[in-house]
């Protein structure tokens, strides 16, 4: 039965990888043009109440056999190497090519996206703390709260975005799905769609600033800074919470191909910036004025997630998103075993 349900939870985690990351691609893509279209400011501000926060729950999800062995220091090393080489390409390439507005190229400073990267390696050294801890989840809501009083930037090291999402990895971390009463699993589609709907007006009522969504910003740099900006923090998370619950209630619980590509959601996440990027520096956007054209720009996000997911697509930039790291296992085996003594029959020949 557990493992019946242990697979029912991975399905269910797996096919929201993929819908999240179909997120991910379309608010990019839109982001160039939501100052001109109303309908597109509306969908991405509703897109950032939960692809966000659901994505770092699904991280924590796979993280739960993590720990400081092998396995685990692998882990953290794969992380830390996407985050140097992708951060020298994408800081490369933006001085070269892309010269979006504001970039620090700095290592302490992630580009763009890649602040997941560098949130992801904290996450997993938090982790190790706070399973220790009585009451995980409390505190490390606490935390998000009070980072935004820091008095320095809340992007330097991605400070900010680590502890203000942290709760969500949690969340999946001890996610399991046959301990969720089954009254939640079968809610209905219905109410979740009021729900979004509820949103969706309070979005535009209250015309929130998307920094908000984003996390990676200080209450200083909100210009908000008083005693009781906390309670602002604690509203978003509340409004994280219910958009998350409802997106899961539309993912599929069932194996399909949605399971399948949420296998390699990591090629999505790492190279369609280079298109998205491109596309903005050449000026594309500027191109799209009318109801049609913004329409081809979502059937354009979900074709590029869908070709980025391709099997020759992964083939080619394997080298690059897998590499066969074997050293790093050569020297985690090295050392922890003792060399055979000279006499020893064992010792090598060669």
């Amino acid at each position: 039965m557990d493992k019946v349900d242990h697979t029912a939870s991975n399905t269910l985690m797996l096919n929201a990888k993929f819908l999240l990351i179909l997120f991910v691609v379309i608010a990019n893509c839109i982001e160039p043009l939501i100052q001109q279209s109303p309908a597109f400011h509306s969908l991405y501000l509703a897109i950032y109440t939960f692809h966000i926060p659901m994505f770092v729950m699904a991280t924590g999800y796979f993280s739960k056999s993590f720990k400081l062995d092998v396995p685990g220091i692998q882990s953290l090393q794969i992380i830390f190497y996407h985050y140097l080489i992708f951060q020298s390409l994408y800081s490369l390439l933006d001085a070269l090519a892309f010269h979006a507005p504001g970039v620090r190229y700095s290592f302490f400073i992630p580009y763009s996206l890649l602040w997941f990267l560098f949130s992801h390696f904290c996450w997993r050294l938090l982790l190790l703390l706070f399973t220790k801890l009585k009451h995980p989840l409390a505190i490390s809501i606490v935390l998000g709260i009070l980072a935004g009083y820091a008095p320095f930037t809340g992007t330097m090291l991605s400070f900010s975005r680590t502890l203000v999402f942290f709760p969500f990895f949690l969340a999946g971390y001890y996610f399991q799905l046959d301990r969720v009463p089954m009254l939640i699993i079968r809610l209905n589609k219905w109410f979740s769609a009021i729900g979004l709907l509820g949103i969706l007006v309070l979005l535009n009522v209250t015309t929130l600033d998307p920094k908000w969504l984003y996390s990676s910003f200080t209450y200083t740099e909100l210009g908000t800074l008083h005693w009781y900006t906390g309670g602002y923090r604690l509203g978003i998370y509340v409004l994280e919470i219910v958009a998350s619950f409802c997106f899961l209630s539309f993912v599929p619980r069932t194996p399909s191909i949605l399971t399948e590509w949420g296998k390699y959601t990591v090629y999505v996440f790492l190279l369609h910036a280079f298109i998205t990027k491109t596309a903005i520096s050449l000026g594309l956007f500027s191109h799209v004025h009318t109801a049609a054209q913004m329409a081809l720009v979502l059937l354009l996000a979900a074709a590029m997630t869908w070709l980025l997911l391709q099997g020759w697509v992964r083939r080619f930039s394997q080298p690059l998103i897998e590499p066969h790291l074997s050293f790093w296992k050569r020297g985690a085996i090295r050392a922890n075993t003792q060399p055979p003594l000279p006499d020893s029959p064992n010792s090598p020949m060669k």
